[in-house]
Parts: structure tokens; C-alpha cells; sequence
């Protein structure tokens, strides 16, 4: 750390989560429950805004993990959720929940009833069980017993596959120290690639599967104790099968919680340039702004982090538009030489491609957080591999050796 960055970390005030957390969650809550001049709303949500930014870039937990996770996917996320709820839509008027029996409008009802339904929307990121649910959430099937023993068994894959891909990671640190092909820890050429790439696609599973056992350990906990629905928690991924191009990796395989950010935007643009819908141009553009989104709201994440030197997250997000261009263009040109419909040999050349931008495009993003200490933190409460498993291999080795 130089000079410069410890008197900036410790210029900063302490993270406080009533007052930088809670605080923001509230005040949206009630500019969207009441129904108060626009005027006065967009002028609440400014100096809401204002906040929010002066918390990213004032404020300290002093642990890189929780800035980052509280800048990009709390504070970042609540950022554009004041945008979407407040300037680009009257949720009281246009929102309706489906399968509620009162069918009136949102805005008619009393107050405490208004403000369930604005918290809930705050809440809910991908709009679940809403008149505006994002697309590509996958389908829950089944009663309630049905859904708590499948995600019983998800849980307990996930938890698995976080501990293991977490410990290969961490017991391989010096590889994502130097992450590019011809680096101090891999070799020039094809098989430096494929270990870089290997590194890659392991870190991205590590994340995949931390993201999993929380959320359906969520869904367990509300469901079984009958506080929501089984239809409230679809699955957080979708099926990786899908994820035969970049388009498809982000927007089916991955999960949707942003989607509605991304969404408002790209339409937005979209109708200001008057480009006309289902054309080439237009899906371009919504790609773009989507990933400009996106790369900003992790940039929040590289704000909030006190450590950080440079924002590397704005970047790795920017590349995946053009790499989605870039595959569309080629889909477009394989379709003009007479190459129609996915095959078996097409999708599996999907996978490598996906699999060779992941491991080309990640180290961006994973050096990045390497350098500022992101993965500082365990991503499991207890590690069956390095508490039980690891030492009783070693000790295993060492007794035969002996």
C-alpha cells in the first residue's frame, strides 16, 4: 500500500449500517410509497443520490470484501433502483403484483399497504411474480415439499463446489498473481493458455457457487417457514447448458438480478436515437448500454473499496459487449453462407469459444481484486476441505512416507 492510498483509507469515516444502509432503503421506501408532487420526488431522489455517492467514496467497513460486495451489489444496485423506481416509472400506477387478489391499483390503497409493495419492489431484483418480471427467469414446478427437497440438494452441491473451487483457488494464489500468457507462472503458448484459462474457469465457478448457497439458503429458510412462496425463489442461474455464446452465458446461464437495470436503459437509448425494434442496431446498442450499466455499478464496488488504485470492473464489462458483437457478427456471416441452426458440432464450438473469452477476459477483473485483497474472506462459514479433508491427506502422505 503506498502513502497515498493508507491517508486516503484513513481519511475515510466508518461504515455505519443504519445510517449508510438502512438510512438510503428507507428513504426510497417512502418516495415511492407517497404520492407527492414529481417535483418534490426527483428532488428527493437527487439528494438521495448525492448520499449514496458521498457514502461510496467517504466511508470505510476496512475490509475490502464487504466494501466491494456493499458498494457494487448493495449500495451500486440501490443507485440505479432509485433511477428505475423514481425517474423512469410510477410503480404505485403501472406495477401490479399477479397473482394478488386485490386487483387495484397500487396507488388507491392505504399507506401501509403501499409501502409493503414499495419495499417489496425495492427488494425483489428481478421483479418476481410483477406485471414487469425480467426475462429468462427459469420456471418453479412442484409443491412446497417438492421445493425444499430440491433445494435441499442444491444447497448442498453448492456448498460443496464453493468450498472446493474456494480452496483450489487459495491453495494456487501465486498463479492469479501473474495471470497473463507468458507471465512468471505460465508458460508461452497453447498450454499456458489452458492454465490461465483453467485458473479462470475455476475462480468463476468459486464465485458461481458462493452466489448459490446463499440464495437458496434464503429461499429454504423463507419458504419452510412459510414467510413467501415456493414461486417467490426461482433458481438464481440458469441451466449452463445455455451458455453456448457470451449473449447467452450473461443473459441465461448467469444470474438476472440486474436485468431490470440493464433493461430500462437499453430501451431508453434505444427509443432517443429512434433506432427501430428487432433490429441489428438495436440489439447492439441495448448490449452496450447494458454492459456500460453494469460496468458502472461495479465500479461503485471499486469506489467503495479503500484500497483500490485503479477500476478494473468497468473495463472487464465493457469487453463483454464487444465480445458479444463480435459473435453476433460471425453468427450473421456463418447465417449468409448458408450455416442454419445450432448443431451438435456448432454448440460445442460455442463452449470453447466461451470458455477461451473467459479465460482471456476474467484476469481483468481478477487481478484487479487480487491487488486490493477482495478475496480476503472465506466463502463458506466452515471449510470441510481445509479443516478436515487437507489436513487428513497430508497426514495420510506423510505417514506412508514415513
Amino acid at each position: 500500500m503506498t502513502f497515498f492510498q493508507g491517508a486516503e483509507q484513513a481519511a475515510r469515516v466508518p461504515f455505519s449500517g443504519a445510517a449508510h444502509l438502512l438510512l438510503p432503503e428507507l428513504i426510497l421506501t417512502l418516495l415511492v410509497a407517497f404520492d407527492i408532487p414529481r417535483a418534490a420526488k426527483f428532488a428527493g431522489s437527487i439528494a438521495l443520490l448525492s448520499y449514496i455517492i458521498h457514502t461510496f467514496a467517504t466511508t470505510t467497513s476496512g475490509d475490502s470484501v464487504d466494501e466491494y460486495t456493499i458498494g457494487s451489489a448493495v449500495l451500486g444496485n440501490m443507485f440505479f433502483t432509485v433511477i428505475y423506481l423514481v425517474w423512469s416509472n410510477d410503480p404505485m400506477r403501472d406495477f401490479r403484483y399477479l397473482r394478488d387478489e386485490d386487483k387495484s391499483p397500487l396507488s388507491s390503497r392505504p399507506i401501509w399497504s403501499r409501502l409493503y409493495a414499495a419495499l417489496s419492489l425495492i427488494s425483489n431484483n428481478r421483479m418476481i411474480g410483477w406485471n414487469v418480471q425480467v426475462a429468462n427467469v427459469p420456471p418453479i414446478k412442484g409443491t412446497r415439499a417438492q421445493f425444499l427437497f430440491r433445494r435441499a440438494r442444491q444447497f448442498i452441491l453448492a456448498y460443496v463446489m464453493a468450498d472446493v473451487f474456494d480452496c483450489i483457488v487459495r491453495f494456487n494464489r501465486p498463479l492469479y498473481e501473474s495471470t497473463l500468457p507468458g507471465g512468471t507462472r505460465f508458460p508461452l503458448g497453447v498450454i499456458g493458455h489452458l492454465q490461465k484459462s483453467w485458473c479462470m474457469v475455476n475462480w468463476l465457478l468459486m464465485t458461481y457457487s458462493t452466489l448459490k448457497v446463499y440464495y437458496v439458503f434464503a429461499s429454504i429458510v423463507t419458504v419452510a417457514s412459510y414467510a413467501s412462496q415456493p414461486e417467490d425463489w426461482p433458481d438464481v442461474f440458469g441451466s449452463w447448458k445455455d451458455a453456448y455464446t457470451v449473449r447467452r452465458l450473461w443473459g441465461r446461464a448467469w444470474h438476472q438480478f440486474l436485468r431490470r437495470h440493464f433493461k430500462q436503459f437499453g430501451s431508453i437509448a434505444v427509443d432517443t436515437l429512434r433506432i427501430p425494434r428487432g433490429t441489428f442496431l438495436s440489439s447492439q446498442v441495448q448490449v452496450h448500454v447494458a454492459f456500460a450499466v453494469s460496468g458502472l455499478l461495479h465500479s461503485f464496488g471499486d469506489l467503495a473499496n479503500a484500497r483500490a488504485t485503479r477500476a478494473g470492473s468497468f473495463i472487464y464489462f465493457f469487453l463483454n459487449g464487444l465480445a458479444i458483437t463480435f459473435e453476433d457478427v460471425v453468427i450473421k456471416l456463418a447465417k449468409s453462407f448458408g450455416f442454419t441452426g445450432l448443431t451438435t458440432a456448432t454448440r460445442w464450438l460455442g463452449y470453447a469459444w466461451v470458455v477461451l473469452w473467459v479465460g482471456l477476459s476474467i484476469p481483468i477483473y481478477v487481478d484487479w481484486m487480487n491487488e486490493t485483497g477482495v478475496w480476503g474472506k472465506d466463502t463458506v462459514p466452515y471449510s470441510l476441505v481445509r479443516e478436515v479433508l487437507h489436513p487428513w491427506i497430508k497426514s495420510t502422505y506423510l505417514f506412508e512416507q514415513a
